[in-house]
């Protein structure tokens, strides 16, 4: 069973690289993951130990503009020794117009290193409305 306590320190992690991600600072974001973490799914990197950190500024630069990442609607599973967490995704544009960018859902995988949580496999599933969004502005 995940602790409360366990919830909220987790939730405050996604939180911490949620807004790493806003500021488009790879060195705060790559800190919350595990040496051998990694990114997987419609943003993909290397892992923590290996590309990481190149990747992310990729990713960061692709995005353009001010982007605020919210997540939300967090559900906890134990994993092993590890814990699990589902989310919502919501990104929206912080610079230009305001909208909605995408959604996506998220699963976390946090496993304790050297007596900190950290993540172990960062999972996104992009849902399709924001490949459609970006066929029709072709």
């Amino acid at each position: 069973m995940v602790t409360t306590e366990e919830k909220v320190h987790l939730t405050e992690l996604i939180a911490g690289y949620s807004l790493a991600s806003d500021n488009k600072d790879v060195e705060a974001h790559v800190a919350y993951y595990a040496e051998e973490g990694f990114i997987e799914g419609g943003m993909s990197t290397g892992p923590k130990n290996g590309s990481m950190a190149k990747d992310l500024e990729k990713i960061f630069e692709m995005e353009g503009t001010l982007k605020r990442h919210f997540a939300m609607n967090h559900l906890f599973k134990k994993v092993g020794e590890d814990i699990q967490v589902d989310y919502l995704l919501l990104v929206v544009e912080g610079e230009q117009m305001p909208g909605v960018v995408a959604t996506a859902m998220i699963q976390d995988i946090f496993t304790r290193e050297n007596d900190a949580w950290k993540i172990k496999r960062h999972s996104i599933n992009i849902d399709p409305a924001m490949f459609n969004a970006m066929e029709q502005s072709e």
